[in-house]
């Protein structure tokens, strides 16, 4: 049994990154048949879809290197929009309110912004839309949006995380800072990055044949931290020095031999939000030039819907195009329809995404457990309580659910890589 120098349980971006900071002393354990986690890729009867609707952009400059250095990539300006009132105004809503049809909307939101501060030192993140952008824009986007989003009562999540996802107000000057190290909101004209050929996934396939050591189809079902090895499902035993798992923290406590009950406990109070994902196959090329589309309206299903295809001209060259509706499931939120697939049908022709549902060649749902990480108050605290059990263990929860962090891909490559080379160092 070869003892490792660490043990890396999954192949997303974060158990990729620390394998490459880790020079691939290291083994890779993955419980799917390929790399790439939750930023991978599928195809549908010749239409590719992400897993989410996913882009590259980083403010790591090592990070934005290693990417462009390893696969040919395509960028451009990023197309959004915001549904409104049967209005599709560009993104984010804060700043292009004024171009809704409506007046007494514009009315509303412009002297809504007269009784707005900087929402610093908010209570929560209800609290911080309403003192960030006034009444009226809260009123008619921002909140519905949210509670559509995170289908939960918004005073219970914090809003330490807002100054890196949510755009500022109009009258405010910003861009999305690539050399900056701490992410930044992106903007209606932020220029991101796509794999060249290929879905999202390409990067993470990429980046994992740098990977000497992976092994596929093995899910962890045991770890014993004082043996120091890993079991996995079809009885193969690993032993390991170090541990860095990316699967979510409260899983991870599931599996490890005598973990205290109370730390599981306070793991299980972590929240997270599910997704079910319709992936449409539509059956010619894409004809619009919009990328994303935000809706806060109730009676349309999802929250964001990624035309895919838009995402590089190798994707807009096929004959057949993807879109991927988010819709999001919260203990709050009742979906008051349950015909899903007519839904979403009827949904692309009111956004004007289709013509007529003839051109929808078949429809998936898939659904998807874990999706985001929702940044309740005590997330933090309770994240750290466990890592201080871990650590001297020489265990690393790291990544997305790993540290329970609401952030991208990139973010997690980056922290991946520090942890990586971390343990390296020892």
């Amino acid at each position: 049994m070869k003892n490792y120098k660490a043990l890396v349980i999954g192949s997303g971006p974060t158990g990729i990154g620390t394998a490459l900071g880790l020079e691939n002393d290291c083994l890779v354990l993955e419980a799917g048949n390929e790399v790439g986690g939750f930023s991978m890729s599928i195809e549908i009867n010749g239409a590719v879809f992400d897993y989410g609707g996913h882009s590259f952009h980083t403010p790591h400059p090592e990070v934005r290197d290693l990417v462009y250095s390893s696969l040919d990539m395509f960028e451009q300006k990023r197309d959004a929009r915001c549904l409104c009132f049967g209005d599709l105004i560009p993104y984010p809503f804060q700043k292009n309110y004024r171009q809704l049809s409506d007046p007494e909307i514009i009315k509303a939101c412009e002297e809504g912004m007269k009784q707005t501060d900087d929402g610093q030192g908010s209570a929560h993140f209800e609290d911080f839309i309403n003192r960030r952008f006034g009444p009226g824009i809260s009123e008619h986007f921002m909140l519905p949006y949210n509670r559509k989003l995170w289908g939960r009562d918004l005073k219970r999540l914090a809003s330490d995380w807002t100054s890196q996802r949510v755009a500022a107000p109009e009258g405010e000057k910003e861009s999305f800072d690539k050399k900056g190290g701490v992410r930044k909101p992106l903007q209606g004209n932020t220029s991101v990055g796509y794999p060249a050929k290929g879905g999202f996934g390409e990067i993470w396939k990429t980046l994992g044949k740098k990977i000497q050591n992976v092994e596929l189809g093995k899910r962890v079902v045991r770890i014993d931290p004082k043996g120091k090895k890993v079991y996995t499902q079809d009885n193969e035993v690993y032993a390991y020095e170090n541990l860095v798992s990316s699967m979510p923290i409260n899983s991870l406590l599931e599996l490890i031999d005598d973990c205290p009950t109370h730390l599981k406990e306070l793991a299980n109070q972590l929240d997270f939000l599910s997704l079910k994902l319709g992936l449409v196959v539509i059956n010619h090329p894409v004809d619009t030039d919009i990328q994303r589309v935000y809706s806060a309206e109730r009676h349309i299903p999802a929250h964001k819907t990624a035309i895919n295809h838009n995402s590089s001209d190798y994707l807009r060259s096929l004959p057949k195009h993807g879109i991927m509706m988010e819709i999001s499931e919260g203990p709050e939120k009742q979906l008051h329809r349950t015909d899903m697939k007519q839904w979403i049908a009827e949904s692309l022709l009111e956004m004007q995404l289709i013509k007529s549902t003839s051109e929808i060649e078949q429809i998936n749902i898939h659904d998807a457990k874990y999706a985001y990480p929702v940044p309740t108050h005590d997330r933090n605290e309770i994240v750290a309580t466990i890592q201080n059990w871990l650590t001297p263990l020489k265990i690393f929860s790291v990544g997305r659910f790993g540290q329970w962090a609401y952030i991208n891909s990139d973010e997690a490559l980056h922290r991946g890589l520090l942890t990586g080379r971390t343990i390296a160092s020892y």
